[in-house]
C-alpha cells in the first residue's frame, strides 16, 4: 500500500515506533556510534558498547524508518538524517528532542490525571524534563535572537546597545541571557527562573561578566523579557502588574510567544502544527495548572487575544506585535 493510502492511525503509529526506538538508541549511544562511520551491527555495537543482538535490532529498525541505510552488511547513516541525528539544526537541537520525548513518557500517568482533574502537578517537568526543553531551543537564540527576535524591534536593540539593566524571565539554562550579553557589553541581564535546577545549570556555563542569574526577580529593570515561556506561568495576571511596577518610566516588556493565529482551521491546517498544538496539551498548559481557573496560564493558541486583554489590564497601552522566526510572534509593551 502507498504511504497517502495508509490511514493517519497507522501513519502515526509507524511514526512513533521509529521515534522511541530513535530515542532509546541515541540514550544508549547507538546513534553516536553510528555517526561515527558505515560498519557492521557488532562494529557498532562495539563502539557503542551495547548489546549485539539489540544493536542489529535497533539497526533494522533504523534501515526501515530511513534513518540508516544497508548494504552487503554494513549500515551507514542516510544522507538525508545526518543533520538531524548530529544535531546540526540551526533551529532546533534535535537530539534534545528524543530526550524530551522519553521524559514525557515517564510522566504520562501524571498528565493523565491532570487531563481529568484540571489540577495541578507541581515540580512534574523540572529536571531532566526542564533540561531538554531548554537544549531543544538554545540554538534557535544562538542563530536566530540577535539576527531575527532583536532586528525586529530596533528600538530595544538601541535601549540595550547603550545600557540597560534587563531581566529575562524563565530564562532556563541562560542560552539567551549570554547571547544577549556577549552582543551588549554596556547592558547588564539577570536570568530568572523558578527551577532551582535550571539556575544552578545557568551559573555552571561560562558567561560574560554583565550576566547573572537568580532565583529572584530583581525590583527594577529597564527591559524585561519573556521568551517563549508566559504560557507556562500561572496567576499571569499578578506576573503582568509585578512587572509592570518593576519596569522604570520608559520601560519595555517583550513576550516572544507561538504566533498562532487563534483559527484553528487554519492552525491546524498544516500536519506540522501538531507539534506545537500537543506541546500546549501534554505539556505547556499542565504545568501552569493551579486549579483555579481565574489563576490559569494564558494559551497562545487564542492568537495573543488574551495576553493583549490582560497587558492592558496590568497598564501596558501601548502593545505592538511583530512576526520573527521559528514561528513566534514578539509582544512589546509598554
Amino acid at each position: 500500500m502507498a504511504e497517502s493510502q495508509v490511514p493517519a492511525f497507522f501513519q502515526d503509529l509507524i511514526s512513533w515506533y521509529a521515534f522511541e526506538s530513535l530515542a532509546v538508541g541515541h540514550r544508549a549511544g547507538l546513534v553516536e556510534a553510528l555517526l561515527a562511520g558505515p560498519g557492521g551491527s557488532g562494529e557498532i555495537a562495539a563502539r557503542a558498547g551495547a548489546d549485539p543482538r539489540a544493536t542489529a535490532n535497533w539497526l533494522a529498525v533504523m534501515v526501515a524508518a530511513g534513518y540508516a541505510t544497508h548494504a552487503a552488511g554494513r549500515f551507514s547513516v542516510a544522507d538525508d538524517a545526518v543533520s538531524f541525528l548530529s544535531a546540526q539544526l540551526p533551529g532546533v537541537d534535535s537530539l534534545a528532542l528524543l530526550d524530551f520525548a522519553l521524559a514525557l513518557g515517564t510522566r504520562t500517568p501524571q498528565i493523565v490525571e491532570a487531563t481529568r482533574a484540571g489540577a495541578a502537578v507541581p515540580g512534574l517537568f523540572a529536571c531532566d524534563f526542564g533540561a531538554a526543553v531548554v537544549r531543544t531551543s538554545a540554538p534557535m537564540y544562538r542563530n536566530m535572537l540577535l539576527r531575527s527576535w532583536i532586528a525586529a524591534i530596533p528600538t530595544v536593540g538601541a535601549r540595550l546597545e547603550a545600557g540597560a539593566r534587563v531581566v529575562d524571565v524563565g530564562c532556563g539554562d541562560g542560552t539567551a541571557v549570554r547571547v544577549l550579553g556577549a552582543a551588549y557589553p554596556a547592558s547588564s541581564f539577570v536570568g530568572v527562573d523558578s527551577d532551582p535546577d535550571a539556575v544552578a545549570v545557568a551559573n555552571r556555563g561560562v558567561s560574560p561578566d554583565n550576566v547573572s542569574f537568580s532565583g529572584v526577580e530583581p525590583d527594577v529593570a529597564d527591559v524585561i523579557l519573556v521568551f517563549d515561556s508566559f504560557h507556562h506561568f500561572s496567576r499571569p495576571g499578578e506576573l503582568l502588574a509585578r512587572w509592570r511596577s518593576a519596569l522604570r518610566e520608559d520601560g519595555v516588556l517583550v513576550v516572544a510567544e507561538p504566533s498562532w493565529s487563534g483559527e484553528l482551521d487554519v492552525d491546524s491546517s498544516d500536519r506540522g502544527s501538531v507539534i506545537g498544538l500537543a506541546c500546549t496539551f501534554l505539556y505547556c498548559d499542565v504545568e501552569g495548572r493551579t486549579g483555579e481557573p481565574d489563576l490559569e496560564p494564558i494559551s497562545p493558541l487564542d492568537g495573543g487575544r488574551a495576553l493583549r486583554a490582560a497587558l492592558a489590564v496590568a497598564g501596558f497601552d501601548d502593545v505592538v506585535a511583530h512576526e520573527v522566526a521559528n514561528g513566534y510572534r514578539l509582544y512589546v509593551a509598554r
